[in-house]
C-alpha cells in the first residue's frame, strides 16, 4: 500500500498561546487546498445518504432573488465606506498599548489518501487503511510558529474622552502581523472586514453612504500630525463604535491601522527599552503591520468547549462580606445551559449568514475563530459556566485572514480541485452558481463540526471533575464521522447515545423528530449535498438553517 502524495485537503488554522491562557489551544479551521497532483487517476467514492433538502419554506434556499443579489455584490463592494482600511491611528495621540495578551500562528492540516497500484492497467485503487494504524495516518498537522502577536490597548486623548462621554468601551484589541505570510493574512482580513462593514455602515448612516467616513478616515493620520485636529473622523469613528455597541455586529469589527512611526522615530532612543519594561515582550519589527479592532474579549468557543463541571471547578475564588472565601453557587440547570448553547449556535449562524450575504466566505471557521462576548463591560461573563441569559450574549466571528469573495472562488485553482472531489466541475474564471454554492457549503461544513464539538463537550454531564470523556476535537470527530461511521449520522447518534454523559444531549437533538441531528447532518455533509441540491434548484444557506424548528426561540 502506497501513500498518495497529499491527495485530499490542507486546512490552515490559527493557534493561540498566551500568558493569559492556561493551555495551548488548537484553532480548528477549514481553509482547504487540494493539492492532488494526479487527480484524474484518483477516484472519490461518494457515500449514499439522505439528500432531501430541509423541509422548510422555500425562502431558506437560493431562488431568483438570491441570484440577483449575488449579481449585485460586486457593485456594492467598490469602496470602503466604513473607512476602516483607510484610517491610521497615531500611537500615543489616538491610543496606547496596555498589555500583551498572546500570539497566533497557523497550523497546516493534511488529509491523506492511500492507494494500491494495479498490476493490470497501472490504475490506482484507493484503499482505506486501518483507522488507528499510526503508520498510515489519515491526517497530519504541522505548526507554523507564532507570526501574530495580540495586545490590549485603550483609546486616548480626545478620542478616548469622546468614547467615555458616550458610554463606549475605550478598550481595543491590537494585532501585530510580522513577516510576509502574516502581512498577507492581515491584508486579506482588513480587505474583507472593511468591505463587510461598508455594506453595514451604508445601510445605517447617510454620511457613510455618501463617502464622508472614507474621506475623513483617509486624512486622519496627516491631520493629526500636521494640524493636531481629527475632529471630523473622531465623530465618524464614534458613530461606527456606537453601531457596533448597539446593533449586535456579528464579527469583530475593525477600527483601522496603527501607525508605529512615532515609536521608531524616538529621538531619545529609549523606546525599545521602555517597551520591554512595560510589556515584557520584544519590541515590534519596523515592517510589521498593526490593526486595531473593537474589544470583544478573548474568550472563544474553544475555551468554552469543556464540561460545565470542569469550568465550574476552575472559577476564581469569591470572598464573602467578611473576607472569607465562599463556594460558588451551584451550576444552573442543564436545560438552561442547553438553551444558552443553542443561543450560541444561533448567533454563529446569524454571523455566518451576514458574512455570506455580504459576498464573502470565511474559509477558516473553528472553535478558536468564534469569540463569546457580552453586552457588558466584563466580556468574560458570557463564557462563565453560570451564564444562561442569552440577551447578554454576543457571538463574534473573527480571524478573516483566509477569507475571500464568493464571486472570486471560481478563480482559485485549489478551490476547483476541492469541488471536483464532490463531483462539481468548477470552471476557472467563471462565475457560476455551482462555485457559490460550494463556497457556502465549505463554511457550513466547518461550522457543523464546530457545533458537534460544542454540544458534546460543554453539555456533557460528567460525574466528577477528573472524569476522562471521549475526545471531541475536530480530528476525532472527523475520523469518527468519515472513517468509522462512513458519514452515517444515525450510526454516529448510536455512538453518542452509548455514553451516559451524553444522554441529555441525545434527547435535545432527538426533539422534533430528530431535528437537531438533521441540522447537523445537513451542515456537516453540506459539500456532499451540493450536487443534488443544485439539481433540484436549491442551495442550503446559513439563513435557511436558522429557520429550523431546532432554533425556534422558546
Amino acid at each position: 500500500m502506497n501513500r498518495l502524495e497529499m491527495t485530499g485537503f490542507v486546512a490552515v488554522s490559527l493557534l493561540i498561546s498566551s500568558q493569559a491562557f492556561t493551555q495551548y489551544n488548537s484553532h480548528a479551521a477549514t481553509r482547504r487546498h487540494s493539492i492532488n497532483r494526479d487527480e484524474q487517476s484518483t477516484q472519490f467514492s461518494m457515500v449514499p445518504m439522505d439528500n432531501d433538502p430541509l423541509d422548510y419554506d422555500d425562502d431558506e434556499f437560493f431562488d431568483d432573488e438570491d441570484a440577483q443579489l449575488f449579481a449585485q455584490i460586486t457593485e456594492k463592494q467598490q469602496t470602503d465606506l466604513s473607512g476602516s482600511s483607510l484610517r491610521q491611528f497615531n500611537l500615543g495621540y489616538d491610543l496606547v498599548i496596555s498589555d500583551f495578551v498572546g500570539s497566533l500562528g497557523f497550523e497546516e492540516i493534511v488529509d491523506w489518501e492511500y492507494y494500491q497500484p494495479s498490476l493490470v492497467n497501472n490504475e490506482r485503487n484507493i484503499v482505506e487503511p486501518p483507522p488507528f494504524d499510526p503508520n498510515a495516518p489519515k491526517r497530519t498537522r504541522e505548526k507554523s510558529g507564532s507570526i501574530v502577536r495580540i495586545f490590549r490597548g485603550e483609546l486616548s486623548g480626545r478620542l478616548g474622552s469622546m468614547a467615555r462621554s458616550k458610554g463606549l468601551d475605550i478598550r481595543v484589541m491590537l494585532k501585530e502581523f510580522s513577516g510576509e505570510s502574516a502581512i498577507s493574512l492581515a491584508r486579506a482580513e482588513l480587505q474583507t472586514l472593511s468591505k463587510i462593514q461598508s455594506n453595514f455602515c451604508a445601510e445605517l448612516d447617510e454620511g457613510a453612504r455618501n463617502g464622508d467616513w472614507a474621506s475623513s478616515a483617509s486624512m486622519r493620520y496627516i491631520e493629526g500630525r500636521v494640524n493636531g485636529n481629527t475632529k471630523t473622523d473622531d465623530q465618524n469613528l464614534m458613530k461606527w463604535m456606537e453601531i457596533m455597541s448597539t446593533k449586535s455586529v456579528p464579527y469583530v469589527g475593525v477600527l483601522g491601522e496603527l501607525n508605529m512611526l512615532e515609536f521608531f522615530e524616538d529621538e531619545k532612543g529609549t523606546g525599545q527599552n521602555d517597551w520591554y519594561r512595560s510589556l515584557k515582550v520584544k519590541p515590534p519589527e519596523p515592517t510589521s503591520l498593526w490593526i486595531a479592532y473593537e474589544y470583544a474579549g478573548f474568550s472563544t468557543l474553544s475555551r468554552y468547549s469543556q464540561p460545565a463541571l470542569k469550568r465550574w471547578f476552575n472559577l476564581p475564588p469569591q470572598k464573602g462580606i467578611f473576607g472569607r472565601v465562599t463556594a460558588p453557587p451551584a451550576l444552573p440547570p442543564w436545560k438552561e445551559r442547553a438553551r444558552y448553547v443553542k443561543t450560541m449556535m444561533r448567533g454563529c449562524l446569524e454571523g455566518l449568514s451576514a458574512i455570506h450575504e455580504s459576498g464573502f466566505t470565511h474559509r477558516s471557521l473553528g472553535l478558536n475563530s468564534i469569540i463569546i462576548s457580552s453586552v457588558g463591560q466584563d466580556k468574560q461573563e458570557a463564557s462563565s459556566p453560570m451564564a444562561t441569559v442569552g440577551q447578554r450574549l454576543r457571538m463574534k466571528i473573527s480571524d478573516f485572514g483566509f477569507s475571500g469573495r464568493i464571486v472570486d472562488a471560481s478563480n482559485d485553482e485549489e478551490f476547483g480541485k476541492r469541488a471536483r472531489a464532490f463531483d462539481l466541475d468548477i470552471v476557472e474564471g467563471a462565475s457560476m452558481l455551482e462555485s457559490k454554492s460550494f463556497a457556502i457549503a465549505e463554511d457550513l461544513h466547518a461550522l457543523g463540526f464546530v457545533f458537534i464539538g460544542l454540544l458534546l463537550s460543554s453539555l456533557a454531564e460528567i460525574p466528577r471533575q477528573e472524569y476522562q470523556m471521549p475526545p471531541t476535537d475536530e480530528d476525532a470527530l472527523q475520523r469518527l464521522m468519515s472513517d468509522i461511521f462512513d458519514k452515517d449520522m444515525d450510526e454516529f447518534r448510536d455512538y453518542v447515545d452509548a455514553e451516559n454523559i451524553w444522554t441529555s444531549v441525545v434527547f435535545l437533538l432527538d426533539d422534533n423528530d430528530g431535528e437537531g441531528w438533521r441540522i447537523l447532518e445537513q451542515m456537516c455533509f453540506a459539500r456532499e449535498n451540493v450536487v443534488d441540491n443544485l439539481a433540484s434548484g436549491q442551495i442550503l444557506t446559513a439563513e435557511g438553517v436558522l429557520k429550523s424548528p431546532f432554533f425556534a426561540k422558546k
